[in-house]
């Protein structure tokens, strides 16, 4: 039998050893055949080895033609993906009834690249009204969702009109804050301090006649709103919400400088931190803040507290205006500080896993260069922060590791103190009495529609309209308007 024989024995294992290796050398062909495709790499029209990258490209609304310079090819419509060869091009996309968005963009090869956030304005604006205000309402707020909006009466300091946008064709319903609830004051004002993260609380600050009171509104039920100072029996110089819980709250005292925790569960206030100059909360157990314990009376301590130890960042001159904030961004920690007396900003990436480190040596990932800047906002989705003064921006992006300084030359209507965050691309202001839009690196200046700068514009959870408030009228009315930014055949 053939399997008894050596000879055919012998060379059936030739033929199977032959074969393996065959077969290993086409694996490995194959393997270096898709790394090469993988990363790009390819033959051009004249035969030449070529690298290209993968660019995926969206826009809102979609279906925006693509055209690139540099290219003949003839290109999808948003939203897709393209192979092209690496190299610099001008990116521009357009649709019927929008105005144009272009940028410079590189392609590197064998890399993936994301376009995903350009936003097209129509090229006609439909504003139309949504209220008209016997005068000029004297707080209007937006939920965290987008979804409900929140304008005070001018005429009635405790009643508020409150607007469904998720629903904009529904009529708004009026609520009021019990007459027991709001100390009268001959000299009133009010501010928003933040909304809780069930989008139907907002802390509001009371100011009347040289005092202040903190009352939390209940959007839901508004006869289960609270004075705050009358129920925790407190007169804090400032309080804000505990990882944006509507019942746990930092009490900050400017005159001994502590900072407390309370809780409508538990109203006696527990100490927490002591020399405290200026601070900003992140969930329940991390705090940066402005300490007056430093080596010298010339500078202020910048300090971290998390899970329970304090980390010193740095120092920084003293002055009246200490900027903090800080957030997480894909899986990491970025905080940033400064000071306006010393017109930089330092952003750390990790500054906790630096100092633990052998080395434990901080390093900013970035120092934004802004004459004493004023404020400091990361953007709705964290990759990017800004410092600014006025029409000056520096802007850092987390995703690119990329910095961006700009004066946009279009100053700031008064009284505004600074721009917004339109989204997690793009900044806002009014200007010359109307709306700006701009992208971080201050490409795709939009002008839009008329808006009176006592208030920030309130975009739709979807972007689909924008509401305003117009400049009061000769008899002093203030009408909120409503503006689509889709043409009819998008709506």
């Amino acid at each position: 039998m053939d399997f008894l024989d050596p000879k055919k024995q012998r060379q059936h294992t030739i033929q199977l050893a032959v074969g393996y290796v065959l077969i290993s050398i086409a694996i490995t062909i194959a393997t270096i055949i898709l790394l090469v495709m993988a990363y790009g790499f390819g033959r051009g029209k004249d035969g030449e080895v070529v690298q290209r990258g993968i660019v995926f490209i969206s826009s809102t609304p979609s279906g925006a033609a693509i055209r690139l310079s540099n290219s003949k090819d003839n290109l999808a419509t948003t939203n897709t993906r393209e192979l092209l060869l690496e190299g610099t091009y001008t990116l521009n996309l357009t649709r019927s009834g929008y105005r144009p968005w272009s940028r410079q963009i590189t392609v590197v090869g064998g890399s993936i690249a994301h376009y995903d956030y350009p936003f097209l304005f129509p090229a006609t604006l439909k504003t139309s009204a949504v209220k008209t205000f016997a005068g000029a309402p004297p707080l209007a707020t937006q939920s965290p969702s987008q979804r409900w909006l929140l304008v005070q009466h001018p005429e009635d300091t405790p009643t508020f009109d409150v607007f469904d946008r998720d629903n904009p064709k529904s009529t708004s319903t009026t609520i009021t804050l019990p007459n027991t609830l709001v100390t009268p004051g001959t000299n009133q004002s009010w501010e928003v301090m933040e909304w809780a993260s069930d989008n139907d609380h907002v802390l509001l600050k009371h100011l009347y006649d040289g005092k202040s009171e903190f009352i939390m509104l209940d959007r839901g039920d508004p006869s289960k709103s609270l004075n705050l100072n009358q129920t925790l029996n407190l007169s804090p110089t400032k309080l804000s919400l505990r990882d944006k819980k509507y019942d746990q709250y930092y009490v900050y005292d400017a005159t001994d400088q502590t900072l407390k925790t309370v809780s409508l569960d538990k109203p006696m206030p527990d100490a927490y931190l002591e020399h405290i100059i200026d601070y900003q909360s992140y969930g329940s157990d991390t705090m940066l803040y402005a300490s007056s314990a430093s080596s010298g009376k010339s500078k202020v301590a910048i300090d971290l507290l998390q899970s329970g130890k304090t980390y010193n960042l740095r120092e920084v001159t003293a002055g009246t205006t200490y900027l903090l904030n800080l957030t997480r961004y894909s899986h990491a920690w970025y905080v940033a500080v400064g000071a306006s007396s010393e017109s930089k900003v330092y952003v750390y990436k990790n500054p906790v896993t630096q100092l633990n480190s052998k080395l434990g040596v901080l390093v900013p990932i970035a120092i934004l260069k802004t004459v004493q800047p004023t404020y400091l906002a990361f953007s709705d989705n964290a990759r990017f922060i800004t410092s600014e003064n006025g029409s000056v921006f520096s802007v850092y992006d987390a995703e690119n590791d990329e910095s961006y300084t700009y004066d946009t030359k279009a100053p700031l209507d008064a009284p505004q103190a600074h721009a917004t965050w339109m989204d997690g691309h793009r900044l806002t202001y009014v200007s010359g009495g109307k709306l700006l839009v701009f992208d971080y690196d201050h490409k795709n200046v939009q002008s839009l529609m008329a808006a009176s700068p006592d208030y920030t514009p309130f975009f739709s959870s979807n972007y689909k309209f924008v509401d305003t408030f117009a400049l009061p009228d000769p008899a002093g009315q203030t009408v909120l308007t409503t503006t689509s930014l889709r043409t009819p055949a998008d709506q």
